[in-house]
Parts: structure tokens; sequence; C-alpha cells
């Protein structure tokens, strides 16, 4: 176990072969009765079918921990697996507090008991992760984002050592269709204009961060972290899913 810098507290410790994005999603996505059961990845040269992890030795065991315990062991519970999709299934149970622009709304009185503070430390971890190294792919090609100043103001918050950043809004969109609960893609990032987008999904539930000063107030209001509401919002993700797939090919 080699030693070195941990990328998130920044103390020189036994670095462990920390995943991307987590191994119960690669164990997940395997369809044991086909006959390649391995998931696809998205690649520069297409979709492959592929055993190979994106890992690296990134951080120490003391922060793997933190990382599992205020985000990855939740959302992990609540992804589509095996047939079963808690999150969906308890968006299903409610009703929708308003349906609009294409979407079910839901907010924190509709559905009290979903953890939004869980679902957006992961998310922010996994947008951290795409920002602080450079992932190799299944292929010589990389995949990494650039967050430029909020890199390490991410950092800080996965420590605990601010509150939720402010210029950051992060939406919960919760998948209908099935071809986005079978598969997940790690960040890329959209719109880059006064401010700028990042998405990845994890089968059946996308993550979509905007960040930057000069984000509108009607996006604010709708966050499902620190808006009143705290929405979390349900539609097909399919046409979604196809334009991140093309971001991550070029």
């Amino acid at each position: 176990m080699p030693q070195g810098q941990c990328k998130l507290c920044l103390k020189t410790r036994d670095l462990q072969d920390s995943h991307f994005m987590p191994a119960a999603l690669y164990r997940a996505t395997r369809n044991a009765a086909a006959a390649n059961p391995n998931p696809a990845v998205i690649t520069s040269r297409g979709t492959v079918q592929t055993s190979q992890q994106m890992k690296d030795f990134l951080l120490c065991k003391d922060c793997e921990e933190v990382f599992n315990k205020n985000g990855e062991n939740y959302v992990m519970s609540q992804v589509n697996r095996g047939g079963k999709f808690p999150l969906l299934e308890t968006l299903l149970k409610a009703t929708p507090t308003k349906i609009a622009a294409g979407f079910s709304w839901y907010d924190i009185v509709a559905v009290p008991n979903v953890d939004r503070e869980k679902l957006g430390y992961f998310a922010l971890s996994v947008f951290w992760r795409a920002s602080v190294h450079v992932w190799r792919k299944p292929e010589p090609a990389s995949t990494s984002i650039d967050l430029g100043p909020y890199e390490d103001v991410l950092r800080r918050y996965l420590l605990g050592q601010t509150h939720f950043p402010a210029n950051v809004v992060l939406y919960f969109i919760v998948c209908t269709d099935t071809a986005s609960q079978d598969s997940f893609h790690v960040p890329s990032r959209g719109q880059k204009a006064q401010y700028t987008t990042y998405t990845f999904q994890t089968r059946g539930i996308n993550f979509f961060m905007t960040v930057g000063k000069q984000i509108p107030e009607s996006m604010r209001r709708n966050c499902s972290v620190t808006s009143p509401h705290k929405w979390i919002f349900s539609r097909s993700c399919e046409e979604k899913l196809i334009e991140a797939a093309a971001r991550l090919q070029k």
C-alpha cells in the first residue's frame, strides 16, 4: 500500500485503492445471464464492456470511511439494484407536489424521509473526485472535469470544515426510464456560460450540479439541498443519458 498525500485531508498517509465510481455500481450493472456479463463503459471509441474499474491510490482509509458514512452507503441503498429501486418506489407512493416542465416535483413535505443531505454529499464527492484526479478509462484516454476554484471549496465541505458551498446548486432527478435505471456514467460538463453545469448518473439517479456566481435566483430556489422545498424531481432521463454519452466520447 503506497504512502502519499491524501487528496482530501492533505495529510501524508497510507493510500487506499480508491474507486472513482462506487464498486457497488459495477456489481449491480453486471448481467450474469449475458454472454458478456460485464458493465458497459463509455469511452472515446464508443461503449465497451469491461470488468476494469476506474480506481487509483487517492484517499487515506479515514477519508474513505468519511465518504462511505456521509453519503455513499446511503445512496447505494437507494439506486436500482436487484430489481428494486427504493428511491423511485418512495416517490411513487407519494403524491407529487406539482407537475411542471416535464418533471414530477416532490418537496420535503411529500417525501420527508429521503435524506437530501447524504444524496448531496455523495454527489459533491463524485464531482470533486472527477476534478481532483485524472481517471483512466479502459483505454489510453482519460476522464476528468475542471471545477476551478470550486475544487477546494468542495474539498473543505466534504471534510466538514464549511457548510454547503455558496454558488453551488444541486438537482436530484429520479429516472423513470429503464435505460437510465440499468446504467451509470461518470461526470461530464454541460453548459458553460455565466455558470457551468455538470452531471453524472448512478443507476436511476441523475445528479445535476451548477456552479457560478451568476446562477439565476430561479435555479437557486429549486436546489434539492438548500432550497426551502428541497425538491426531488422525476422524469425519463434517456435523452440526457444519450447527451452525456456523446460528451464523454469526445
